[in-house]
């Protein structure tokens, strides 16, 4: 284009200069900026602003969306938290009255088992006392008839059976109140 230039302004005999400028192309270049700059405005322009406009709109939904996205999430931590801690708050008590509950089976079986040893050391003195009681009725029975056969070779007589009874009987009784005491 610029070896255009120059052969145009050879042949109109005036000297091309790359400074100066040629009025009429100023003219003509104005023009068509004009016309241009109310094509873009009028077409390009309204699209351009529609697609900035909506540009806006989904990154302001966007933010809004993450701004809603980011709450749910710090309330669901919230949520989750509380849920976490009222779980530990129920396992310590879970594991509280456990305890307690371990504590009250051991001091029942203990107590039960005092009252059974208990009942057995009872049961076992009065087995004892009854077997006592016996024995001692053995001895009288056989140390009365002792006596009485011992008696009747010393008396060389034989006493009623009723009379050596009572005789026997008494003499056991001097011995154990003599024993006693």
């Amino acid at each position: 284009m610029l070896n255009a230039l120059i052969l145009a302004a050879e042949e109109t005999g005036e000297e091309f200069s790359p400074i100066k400028p040629v009025w009429e192309e100023l003219v003509w270049a104005a023009v068509f900026f004009i016309v241009l700059f109310v094509i873009v405005s009028k077409v390009a322009l309204p699209k351009l602003n529609a697609a900035l406009a909506a540009r806006e709109q989904a990154i302001t939904g966007s933010m809004t969306a993450a701004e809603a996205s980011k709450s749910e999430a710090d309330a669901l931590l919230a949520d989750y938290r509380a849920k976490l801690a009222d779980a530990q708050a129920e396992a310590g008590r879970i594991i509280d009255e456990g305890r307690r509950t371990a504590e009250g089976i051991v001091a029942e079986a203990r107590s039960r088992a005092e009252a059974e040893a208990q009942t057995l050391v009872t049961r076992a003195q009065s087995e004892i006392q009854s077997e006592r009681d016996r024995a001692i009725q053995v001895l009288r029975s056989e140390l009365g008839t002792i006596s009485i056969e011992v008696a009747s070779k010393v008396v060389g007589r034989s006493l009623d059976s009723e009379a050596q009874r009572s005789l026997v009987d008494s003499y056991i009784d001097e011995l154990s109140t003599a024993r006693q005491n």
